[in-house]
């Protein structure tokens, strides 16, 4: 297999745009990438499009920047589908399909429900004869997202210890990072007191706790080894890919740990690299959609044992100056949750961290942590779960 990088990125910023397209967001974030590249959008050869909702949307972007004609691909995987993008270009250019190629992400989430922009509620339309006369279509509430991470707070709170505090100091966290990070939605820093005594959603956790629904676009360009050092001086390789999937009904029994600890190690084994090699040396964009599942991602990737999670971030290991820090974007809980873009959008953070862009200057990651990155996203498509994980490197 061929070596792959990541050479530019866009991001067109996260939040309200009730009143743009899906495309009138992503030909920006798409004409970025293409600058940052530093290449002629015809060498473009194909691209792999993440989104739940925005069917046929690449095409009308590339119709619009006048590049049609090459192969583009959807890829619909609920919250995973930005970061399954990423891995489909990986895989072509690895394997000596393609070159040069383009990933989006994008959504539209506002006032909209997930189940709507994914499809979940077409599905059950398009079955319900079938569902009224064969089957019990099991429900949402409970195992849908706020429910499942509120029963994975308390368990974590029943089995260690972990207050409610801790859980509001991921929050707290998220924000002080936002603030510098002018394409995040929420830019405001919290107390812990606000957090606490924001809108309950499913106890413990409060709308704070809980990513917003929002809309925004990510694009970036990976290029084959050959024609990235052409480019530039500073590519970042992407040295490890995984992903995994269970039934998100499996996972009641054992709340607190995911499967993504399966898929972890898998990456890991792939960039030939051990947790602890990221300590000192690394950082990560983690889907921390609730605030108990960052806690849970330190755990399940092995930077810490089991319990641990709220130890790491109250001793500052997690912070932007910290030994491993985690999430200098503010994550999803600040950048919000446009579930097509978001795994792009890490992307877009990881290439701007390791090449000391001006647009992190202000919340830039010390040297000594540039080496190693990782993202993580995460999603259930209706009762499905899937994950993702990708390694980087700035050297090969």
């Amino acid at each position: 297999m061929r070596n792959v990088a990541v050479v530019g990125a866009g991001v067109f910023p996260f939040g309200r745009h009730d009143d743009l397209l899906y495309m009138n967001m992503g030909r920006p974030a798409v004409l970025e990438a293409i600058q940052d590249a530093g290449i002629d959008k015809k060498q473009i050869e194909a691209c792999y499009c993440g989104t739940t909702g925005g069917v046929g949307v690449a095409h009308d972007i590339l119709n619009e920047i006048d590049i049609l004609g090459i192969p583009i691909t959807r890829v619909e995987n609920a919250c995973v589908s930005g970061s399954n993008a990423i891995r489909q270009a990986w895989m072509d250019i690895a394997l000596g399909l393609h070159d040069i190629m383009l990933v989006i992400g994008i959504e539209k989430m506002k006032d909209n429900s997930m189940a709507a922009v994914s499809g979940g509620q077409g599905r059950i339309q398009l079955e319900m004869k079938a569902i009224r006369k064969f089957q019990v279509f099991s429900s949402m509430g409970i195992v849908g997202p706020p429910g499942y991470f509120a029963l994975a707070a308390q368990r974590h709170m029943v089995e260690f210890g972990t207050t409610k505090e801790q859980l509001a100091k991921v929050v707290i966290k998220s924000r002080n990072n936002a603030k510098n990070n002018s394409k995040a939605e929420h830019r405001k820093p919290m107390t812990i007191d606000e957090v606490l005594n924001d809108k309950m959603i499913n106890p413990p956790l409060t709308r704070s706790q809980c990513c917003p629904k929002t809309d925004g676009a990510a694009a970036a360009i990976l290029m084959s080894e050959e024609l990235a050092k052409k480019y530039t001086d500073t590519p970042v390789w992407i040295k490890g890919s995984a992903m995994g999937s269970d039934y998100t009904l499996n996972l009641m029994s054992n709340l607190t740990t995911m499967p993504n600890t399966e898929v972890a190690k898998k990456a890991f084994k792939m960039a030939k690299l051990e947790p602890k090699d990221f300590f000192k040396n690394g950082f990560a964009e983690v889907h921390d959609c609730f605030s108990i599942s960052e806690y849970l991602h330190y755990e399940d990737f092995g930077f810490c044992k089991k319990g641990e999670g709220p130890k790491m971030l109250e001793e500052g290991i997690t912070e932007i100056d910290g030994t491993l820090p985690i999430n200098p974007s503010g994550g999803l809980l600040s950048c919000g949750h446009p579930l097509g873009a978001t795994g792009v959008r890490q992307v877009a953070e990881i290439l701007y961290q390791m090449r000391k862009d001006k647009e992190v200057a202000k919340r830039q990651i010390p040297d000594s942590n540039l080496n190693l990155a990782l993202t993580h996203t995460m999603g259930q498509p209706v009762l499905g779960w899937t994950g993702c994980i990708h390694i980087f490197t700035r050297e090969l």
